[in-house]
């Protein structure tokens, strides 16, 4: 699955998540891609570049699958609401709650290959979800959830991710990080501002905020 409309090596693998089978376009191997990309990006000289468009994206990361399988039982209580998830890299929770029957669904990610993989994990799953770029460290948004998962990678996300969804206009979000060093500054603030629900599933660090 390569060509010019797939910028990476990839493969299909089948993820479940609570009845929901999803057959998902991802990396072949992160570790050979990013070998490869940063072969090409050492050329440049420009380690900001490598940084912004290195594929994380691609992999379908533990918080992201935990996101999804919560997801997936929430499905019901969340039908006819808006949904947006930031950050969403493969955006599983998204194609989960689409595989669920909610229709109003908004993917939202920095990097310009997201949607790319996006368009290709909707035809074969056969569902939709929009598409937004959207870089959630500057702007806000309107939704009646939120969904994000390893959003709390570095110093500045943190109280980033709080600004955000500050400035934005939502009745629940939900979080979900693997315990990353500032996920803890991100709950005590979000604390600060909201109603803050902490639970723990299969070793992923969640927190559910509502107004």
């Amino acid at each position: 699955m390569q060509g010019a409309s797939f910028p990476y090596k990839t493969r299909v693998e089948s993820l479940h998540f609570g009845g929901v089978e999803l057959e998902i376009a991802r990396l072949h191997s992160l570790d050979e891609t990013i070998d490869e990309f940063f072969k090409e990006y050492e050329k440049t000289g420009d380690p900001e570049l490598f940084a912004s468009l290195c594929p994380y994206f691609g992999e379908p990361w533990p918080a992201g699958k935990a996101l999804a399988a919560y997801g997936a039982e929430q499905a019901e209580r969340w039908r006819g609401a808006a949904i947006l998830e930031v950050g969403c890299g493969l955006a599983l929770p998204s194609l989960v709650l689409a595989r669920k029957g909610l229709g109003d669904i908004t993917a939202t990610d920095l990097h310009p290959d997201v949607p790319v993989f996006l368009r290709e994990n909707c035809r074969l799953n056969g569902v939709n979800v929009n598409y937004e770029l959207l870089d959630w460290q500057g702007e806000g948004r309107r939704a009646q959830v939120i969904l994000g998962s390893d959003l709390c990678y570095d110093r500045e996300s943190a109280p980033a991710l709080v600004d955000f969804l500050a400035k934005a206009d939502w009745n629940e979000a939900v979080i979900a990080d693997p315990g990353r060093p500032y996920w803890d500054s991100f709950v005590k603030r979000a604390k600060e501002k909201w109603e803050t629900e902490e639970f723990l599933r299969d070793g992923i660090f969640f927190a559910r905020l509502s107004r």
